[in-house]
């Protein structure tokens, strides 16, 4: 992440979404202890060992969505919010909730039905519901953290992480049961190289972005019709949920099969990621070259305002550091101005952007008040600063 961040927005966040949340993290968290307690009392040191081996994913996992969406990384607050939820929330209550749609398979359809389909016909409906639910709720706590399908894509895929890491964690203890506690240590290093090794570069986080991007297009302010946002986003799920089922369904190929099925995910994942990168890039750009007109955003600062190493590159040099932070403040002030002009028909935009504008004024007026060594940059060592 840039060492410049897009300013909060001031926002308060919607206290009946954040209620709603807690409580329902606080009962999944509940379900979980129970449901496993006396596994982690009998096996605790391999437990420990399968909570580090998944607490390194979800450290790698943290970084990566957040890292390769445009321009700036998401707050930290909204994405451990959205881990939070596919950690706590959405896995217990899918312990609860496929148990039962699994029991009533088994008593309409069969013992062998609910064997061999079970976990296909069952965790799709649940467990893509429920990690959505996050993105939903965070859109009605934090209405300006989503402003685009992009927003969507990153907030789906880390809740789609905790949920992950989670069940991972899950089915290594499971696994001590399956092989019969012979060797727990060896039952978690098995089960962790095969969910995290193999079938975890498609799994949950790649169902969940792609869902995510739907609510992410539900909800932005782009002048679409309200019929056509909705239609896009039950795609986005359904989509998501076909994954699921393709993922969950009986192997014919062994693990050949196994490895068809994950990167089939994988390409579907990042084939939608493409699609809402260009998007919110070609929005972007266009709202910046827009800003030329009022002299916010020049030219020159246009080009490199998309990219982290273009910013640092027009802060770094061997200038005072007042001179680097008064560039890193105008920096800021713009991203937060390209951000409130992202959504294309939100009523509050304006006003918003005209405090910008004025702000990043006075900060221009501060850096060409410094000396002219400061103000005008270094030649031949890095581009001049905006200024």
């Amino acid at each position: 992440m840039s060492a410049v961040a897009v300013r909060p927005s001031g926002e308060r966040p919607a206290p009946i979404a954040l209620t709603v949340g807690l409580l329902t993290c606080l009962f999944g968290l509940g379900v979980i202890g129970y449901e496993y307690r006396d596994t982690v009392r009998v096996f605790p040191a391999a437990a420990a060992l399968a909570g580090f081996l998944l607490v390194l994913t979800l450290g790698v996992g943290y970084l990566l969505p957040r890292r390769i969406r445009p321009v700036v990384a998401p707050p930290h607050a909204t994405s451990l919010a959205c881990v939070g939820w596919g950690m706590t929330a959405a896995t217990g209550c899918a312990i609860l909730a496929n148990t039962g749609l699994g029991g009533i398979w088994a008593k309409t359809r069969g013992v062998d039905f609910a064997d061999r389909w079970g976990a296909a016909v069952t965790a799709p409906l649940n467990e893509e519901t429920l990690k959505l639910c996050g993105v939903l709720l965070l859109a009605f706590a934090a209405s300006r953290a989503i402003r685009a399908p992009i927003d969507g894509w990153v907030y789906g895929a880390l809740v789609g992480l905790g949920f992950q890491v989670v069940e991972n964690l899950l089915y290594a203890l499971n696994t001590i049961l399956l092989d019969g506690a012979t060797d727990p240590g060896a039952s978690v290093d098995a089960s962790f190289a095969a969910r995290v090794g193999i079938t975890g570069w498609g799994s949950h986080w790649a169902m969940s972005a792609v869902a995510g991007t739907g609510i992410g297009y539900l909800v932005a302010r782009d002048g679409r019709s309200l019929a056509r946002r909705l239609a896009v986003a039950l795609g986005c799920w359904l989509l998501a949920m076909g994954m699921h089922v393709s993922f969950n369904a009986p192997t014919v190929f062994g693990w050949r099969g196994t490895l068809v099925k994950v990167v089939a995910n994988l390409v579907i994942a990042l084939l939608v990621y493409r699609a809402a990168r260009r998007h919110y890039l070609a929005r972007f750009r266009q709202v910046a070259a827009e800003e030329a007109a009022s002299g916010a955003i020049r030219p020159e600062e246009a080009a490199l305002l998309p990219r982290r190493h273009g910013r640092r590159q027009a802060r770094s040099g061997p200038r005072p550091r007042p001179t680097r932070v008064l560039i890193g403040e105008i920096e800021e002030a713009q991203l937060a101005l390209v951000a409130a002009r992202i959504p294309r028909a939100d009523p509050e935009a304006p006003a918003r952007a005209e405090r910008l504008r004025a702000e990043i004024a006075t900060l221009r007026a501060h850096l060409r008040a410094r000396p002219v060594a400061d103000a005008s940059g270094w030649p031949g060592r890095t581009p001049a600063p905006p200024s």
